[in-house]
């Protein structure tokens, strides 16, 4: 083991064997009674720093053995995301350290200490950090009579000064005339978790009104701050006040006025859904549609006022709504009817398409299965179109109600079920508007036919009930077709449930609040049922027979699917849209056939002109239903064409008297090209029940395409026979 005295120059001689030449070489040993470390700040112990900038502290070392260098604060650690640490040996035994701090934070002041140490020997230096924040006026106001508080904040705590100024002319930032103000108390609070101090400072003048503004200045090492507070004489600040006050006022008012304007701008139209089409073209790609202002109004449709008696409300939209009503005279017996009424809440909001959704039932004629046209209000008041009225609500709640009870056995009672809009046989002491009361006490009647039912009327459903239902739609939209009129928003809500579960579909907008109706998505100007609508309505809004018939197949899966929601897995338009573009189908419902599901597929086939007509697909459900279902449809059928249902009686009586005016009107004008027609089909008992002729400018219809139920249905049985 080396010793103190083993200190000295030692040399080193190399030589080879001959003794040829000789190499020295000397070095110089210094023994060390004990290592050491020397430790010295480079730069200022006390530092001081403004919030948010970098710090560096940094330290030299003079050691032997080699030593090892920390950083440390006294309380808290140093955190790693705020710091960097960086030691670097410089020559021999001299080395340099530094901790730096980035973006310090007022919490960050306190005590850091660097420890050097080797086996002999351990050394510390400490520094103090002070991180600094300009002062900040937090509030400035007059808490009490002639009592001005400002409170402000600031590391290290902020000094306060007072001033006052007599004249607010005299005083600016740059003027001398403002006057230092002594007397005012303070009170310190220190925030511990933020380290800052926050300064309270009250001036009490012995009258505020002899001053015209009040300065509350703020300064520490970091900076300062000052904030005038303009004093208002008792003139002064009421007509500053009355002034504000108008000024917001009529800020509110014409923000409150530009709000309404664009809302009724956006707002989109009642729209008639029904369209009368003109022509087609042979791709199917383009439809020209009648304009319902062409078609004629007969004034046979034309009920007195006086003998419609408003009740309860069946439904409301934001254009209007749908109430039930008794009507008297509809038909030659004494008796009042049943209907529902439907009228738009203001002129502005769809009268006109209240009135060609008039015109279009009127030129349809009656069918069982759809719902009829009774008759009209239009003269000298608001405008009421009168319909059947169907008690048990809409198809899907009907549907979503039996899925728990679908299959099992049903017995034969009346149901008491209450439909989608509401139960419309329901004690009537709901919401009522009277127009006037019924000349007599006779109890109105509802014009379904009552002869037969053409199922059970138990609430329970079985698959037969299922096809009906497939099968009746299928007949109205038929019936539609064939009269050249496109439904665009077929689904389960819009077809009701009658007596017998007998199914009529409707156009029932003006009942539904569309913009809170999530089966509806907006788009443009209008609100589209996107999940029923066909590819090329949605991407290049074309409607036509072929555009019903893909929502025919929707309407079927929501019949075997009990009231699902199609589409359940796409819950925005945009995923349904590019679905629908990638060939997304939905799959068979749980209660479908097979042969049912195939039918589906092909209402869904991309091409319109691939998918089967009406009147196909009321042969393919026809072949699925059971023989003893198509004896009650074909009795019902005649029941309702040959009995004294109100429908077939207005409809009758509007079209000879519109025949008797077309008569008149060839008498005197017997020169000239002849009008275009529309020819209703004369059939004996069918969808329409007119030979009247309906002038329509440009309206070809394809007499072939009408299907007669009842014929067809004739020669089915008799073939089964």
């Amino acid at each position: 083991m080396a010793t103190v005295l083993d200190s000295g120059v030692y040399e080193c001689k190399a030589q080879d064997s001959q003794q040829r030449w000789t190499v020295r070489k000397n070095i110089t040993i210094t023994v060390l009674d004990k290592g050491y470390v020397h430790l010295w700040p480079s730069g200022e112990a006390n530092i001081s720093s403004l919030v948010h900038h970098t710090v560096e502290l940094k330290v030299e070392v003079d050691a032997h053995p080699a030593p090892n260098l920390t950083w440390s604060r006294l309380n808290p650690t140093i955190t790693m995301g705020t710091r960097s640490i960086n030691t670097t040996h410089l020559v021999n035994h001299r080395y340099v350290s530094s901790l730096t701090l980035h973006q310090v934070q007022l919490e960050q002041t306190g005590t850091y200490k660097a420890t050097a140490f080797n086996e002999d020997s351990t050394k510390e230096v400490t520094f103090y950090l002070q991180v600094t924040a300009p002062p900040r006026i937090v509030s400035l106001s007059e808490v009490d009579k002639n009592t001005i508080l400002c409170v402000s904040e600031g590391v290290p705590t902020p000094s306060v000064t007072w001033y006052t100024c007599p004249s607010s002319i005299r005083c600016s930032n740059l003027s001398d005339g403002w006057r230092s103000q002594f007397g005012f108390s303070e009170q310190n609070i220190t925030m511990e978790t933020r380290g800052v101090t926050m300064v309270r400072s009250v001036l009490t003048l012995e009258t505020l009104s002899a001053v015209s503004a009040v300065r509350c200045e703020v300064s520490n090492l970091a900076g300062g701050r000052a904030r005038d507070l303009r004093v208002l004489r008792n003139s002064l600040l009421s007509q500053v006040v009355v002034l504000v006050a108008v000024l917001v006022l009529a800020i509110i008012a014409v923000i409150f006025f530009v709000i309404l304007i664009v809302l009724l701008r956006n707002k989109p139209p009642y729209e008639a859904r029904w369209k009368l089409i003109e022509s087609v073209s042979s791709d199917g790609k383009q439809c020209t549609y009648v304009e319902p202002e062409d078609l004629p109004y007969c004034s046979a449709w034309e009920i007195p006022r006086d003998r419609v008696v408003l009740g309860q409300v069946l439904g409301s939209g934001p254009f209007g709504r749908v109430v039930k009503a008794t009507v008297s005279g509809l038909t030659d017996c004494d008796s009042a009817s049943k209907a529902a009424v439907k009228m738009v809440k203001s002129k502005r909001d769809g009268v006109q398409s209240l009135m060609s959704e008039l015109k279009v039932l009127g030129y349809l004629g009656p069918h069982l299965n759809i719902v009829n046209l009774l008759g009209a209000c239009t003269k000298q008041g608001p405008v009421y179109l009168i319909t059947e009225f169907c008690p048990h609500g809409d198809l899907l709640t009907f549907l979503q109600r039996s899925k728990a009870t679908f299959g099992q056995v049903d017995t034969p009672s009346r149901s008491n079920s209450d439909g989608g809009y509401m139960d419309m046989n329901k004690d009537e002491s709901g919401r009522c508007v009277p127009l006037t009361e019924l000349r007599d006490t006779t109890p109105a009647v509802d014009h379904q036919v009552a002869t037969s039912l053409l199922l059970s009327d138990g609430p329970l459903l079985t698959l037969q009930e299922l096809l009906s239902f497939s099968f009746q739609i299928a007949q109205a939209m038929d019936f539609l077709s064939s009269r050249k009129v496109v439904n665009r928003d077929l689904a389960a809500r819009n077809v009701l449930v009658c007596d017998g579960k007998l199914l009529k579909i409707g156009d029932f907008g003006l009942a539904r609040d569309l913009q809170k109706d999530p089966d509806y998505i907006m788009r443009g100007n209008s609100f589209l049922p996107l999940k029923w609508m066909s590819p090329e309505s949605i991407f290049q809004n074309i409607y036509s027979s072929k555009s019903d018939v893909w929502s025919y197949g929707v309407v079927l899966w929501e019949i075997f699917s009990l009231g699902c929601s199609p589409y359940p897995e796409l819950l925005t338009s945009r995923q349904f849209c590019s679905a629908l573009k990638k060939g997304l189908r939905m799959e068979r419902p749980e209660h479908a056939p097979s042969d049912m599901y195939d039918l589906m597929k092909q209402c869904w086939e991309e091409d319109p002109l691939s998918r089967p007509s009406f009147s196909s697909l009321v042969t393919a459900v026809d072949n699925m239903l059971s023989t003893d279902y198509r004896q009650r449809y074909l009795q019902l059928t005649e029941d309702f064409l040959k009995g004294e249902h109100a429908a077939v009686v207005q409809s009758a009586e509007s079209f000879s008297r519109g025949a008797e005016d077309e008569t008149d009107g060839q008498k005197k004008n017997t020169k000239g090209s002849p009008s275009s027609e529309v020819k209703v089909l004369l059939l004996e008992s069918g969808p329409s029940h007119s030979s009247y002729t309906i002038p329509v400018p440009d309206v070809p219809v394809d007499s072939s395409a009408a299907l007669d139920a009842v014929r067809y249905l004739s020669e089915v049985l008799s073939s089964t026979d």
